[in-house]
Parts: structure tokens; C-alpha cells; sequence
């Protein structure tokens, strides 16, 4: 599989989205302009568990470097550490040791995102750790995130021992007042331009028992947390990249969606033929067109529920020929026309619980 179509098949948490939508936000732009830039809309973030194919990470990703977004500085505490990834934090925090614990994140960090690579290396009490970031990887504020979260699990495990950490980040520096707070974080001076994102530090109680361990719990918390893994692997395979990339170009009123177009554009995005593509999705039980009319009836759904959009609009956006062509789709799937969908959709709306 091309190296694209490998980055839509993988995803990221929304909950990243969730917390980098509000800081552009708080840099002035609106939540608008946020889904027009992303193609991730607010209906992305409501589900907690919902996750955000590559291409859409990218551009927001990009986004946030463009407009120089501020790192997000943890506090000391960590009882809010794993706030947005139970189960991962469940694994972390009951490890038989620090070793296993920095090993556990490493492994089911992908219950976060699949993107990124973390390299770890361990010599006696010396650890380091690498990032190598795949978007924007000279920002170095994604590697700041996962420092700061190895090094909150670090002082979990290692109390007894002021744990200081040498951090070297491939961006330039934020603030002063930033600076000040993240050099307070890990206990000494961050450098900035550096050649590659790493951290470093000693840890004598590398295999220390840990003594809120719980030898009968920790089973089930792995166990959970590889089902969780392969429940997100499986969910978002290729063909359901495609989806979302045809729910993108259909909300995207710079793209046309009429007749073969669209399937055109996906794969200049995807940078294959229609051969490739057909292929890939064969392999996987499905084709082009099936997930196609998936997305456009569900989305004409939606659409329905909103009074202010006219058929004649619908269509459009949908791709349509003409208003009486979406009609013969939407019928002929429905056994009622769109009108009288939305009818019946506003009366459920309306009717007393």
C-alpha cells in the first residue's frame, strides 16, 4: 500500500482536535473557519471515543503551526494525566515497574494516535527517548506533549528522587513566560533548535517494585487495552479513510462532486490511479460506489434535518444533476420522498418526550 494511502488508514484520538480547536479559538479563529481549514467539523469532537484520519490530523496539524499555537504545559499533579485516555492511563499507572510502565506507553500510545514514532533506549539507569514527528516536525511542540506526559509517569514511579529531565526540542522557544513554566516542569533548562527532539534522564528505581501495584488487576488492563487497539485498527481501515475523504469533498464547496468527478479528485489526493484504488478497496469486501452512496444517504439525512437547507441545495452539494435526480436516489432508498423525510424527521423534533 502507497505511504498515503498507509497515513489515511491510520488515525488520532479527537480529543487532540478537541483541544487544539479551542486554542485556535482563543487565537481568533472561529470554529468556522476551523472545519473549513480541517474538514473536522464539531459533529467530529462529540463522540469521545471518535478519531480523525490522517489527512485531516495533517492539515490541522499544519494549521496549528502556521498560527504558532502555544504548547500546553502539564501541571506537576498528574491525577489528571490520562483525563481523556482511561484505559491507557489504567495500563500506565499499574505497572509492575517504571520500565514497564515507560514500556506500556510506548506500546498503546496509538490509543492516543497512530502517528509519530517514539524510540526508546535504556542503558543501566540512563533513559532517552526520541520523537520523530511526521507532520510539521520541526515545530517541536508534539514531542513537548509526550515529554511531558514520560516524565509525569516517571515521578509516579520514581517519588523518592526529584527527577530532573534534559530535553532538547527542535523549535524555536515560546514566551517567556512559557519558557519559564516549562523549564519549572522538568526540573532544568529546555534547549530549543536543537537537531531532533529527545529527553533524557537517570532512573535508579528503573525496577523498583511499584508498591500500588496491583498484581490482580493488571491482566484485565492489558487485556482491555489491546481490545480497545484492535477495536481502532479495524474500525478505521482504508476503505474507511475513503469515506471520510468523500465526506470531506462533499462538504467542501470548493470541490466538485458531479459525476465521475469526485471520484477523480480522491484519487489526485490519494495520488493513485483508479486501478490502485478499486483494488485496495476490493480487498477489503467493498468498492467505490457502495461507499459513495453510503456516505451521500447518510449525509442527505442529516441535511434533511435542517429546515434552512432546500432540496434544490441538498442536491448540490451531494452532487446531483438535478433536484429531481437526488430525488430518485433518496426514494428509491427510503421508499419516501426527501420532502416527506423531512417531514416526519421535524415531527419527531417536535413531538413531547
Amino acid at each position: 500500500m502507497p505511504a498515503l494511502h498507509r497515513a489515511l488508514a491510520r488515525t488520532v484520538s479527537n480529543r487532540i482536535a478537541v483541544h487544539v480547536q479551542r486554542s485556535t479559538e482563543q487565537a481568533g479563529l472561529s470554529a468556522a473557519l476551523f472545519a473549513r481549514h480541517t474538514g473536522i467539523t464539531a459533529e467530529d469532537l462529540i463522540d469521545p471515543h471518535g478519531r480523525i484520519d490522517g489527512e485531516r490530523h495533517r492539515r490541522m496539524v499544519q494549521l496549528a503551526g502556521r498560527l504558532g499555537l502555544p504548547p500546553v504545559v502539564l501541571e506537576r499533579d498528574c491525577a489528571v494525566l490520562f483525563g481523556d485516555f482511561p484505559v491507557l492511563g489504567n495500563l500506565c499507572l499499574n505497572a509492575r515497574t517504571l520500565r514497564e510502565a515507560l514500556a506500556a506507553f510506548s506500546t498503546y500510545r496509538p490509543l492516543i494516535g497512530e502517528f509519530d514514532f517514539l524510540l526508546c533506549r535504556i542503558a543501566g539507569q540512563q533513559v532517552r527517548f526520541e520523537y520523530l514527528a511526521e507532520f510539521a516536525p520541526s515545530s517541536g511542540f508534539q514531542a513537548l506533549a509526550n515529554f511531558q506526559v514520560l516524565a509525569s509517569l516517571t515521578r509516579v514511579y520514581d517519588q523518592a528522587i526529584p527527577t530532573c529531565f534534559a530535553v532538547e526540542l527542535m523549535g524555536k522557544a515560546p514566551p517567556p513566560y512559557l519558557v519559564r513554566r516549562i523549564n519549572d516542569f522538568f526540573g532544568a533548562p529546555v534547549r530549543y533548535g536543537s537537531a531532533a527532539n529527545r529527553m533524557q534522564f537517570a532512573a535508579p528505581m528503573l525496577d523498583d517494585p511499584f508498591a500500588q501495584h496491583n498484581a490482580m488487576l493488571a491482566p484485565m488492563l492489558q487485556q482491555h487495552a489491546q481490545q480497545e487497539l484492535d477495536r481502532i485498527q479495524q474500525l478505521h481501515s482504508f476503505a474507511a479513510s475513503v469515506e471520510n475523504l468523500i465526506l470531506a469533498f462533499i462538504n467542501d464547496p470548493q470541490t466538485d462532486t458531479r459525476g465521475s468527478a469526485l471520484l477523480q479528485q480522491l484519487c489526485d489526493r490519494l495520488q493513485t490511479s483508479r486501478w490502485s484504488l478499486h483494488r485496495q478497496l476490493q480487498l477489503e469486501g467493498t468498492h467505490f460506489r457502495a461507499l459513495e452512496m453510503k456516505v451521500k444517504i447518510n449525509e442527505s439525512r442529516r441535511l434533511l434535518g435542517n429546515p434552512q437547507i432546500t432540496l434544490a441545495q441538498i442536491s448540490e452539494q451531494l452532487g446531483f444533476a438535478s433536484q429531481s435526480a437526488f430525488t430518485r436516489f433518496f426514494r428509491a432508498r427510503h421508499e419516501m420522498a426527501p420532502l416527506a423525510f423531512r417531514q416526519h424527521a421535524l415531527l419527531r423534533v417536535r413531538a413531547p418526550a
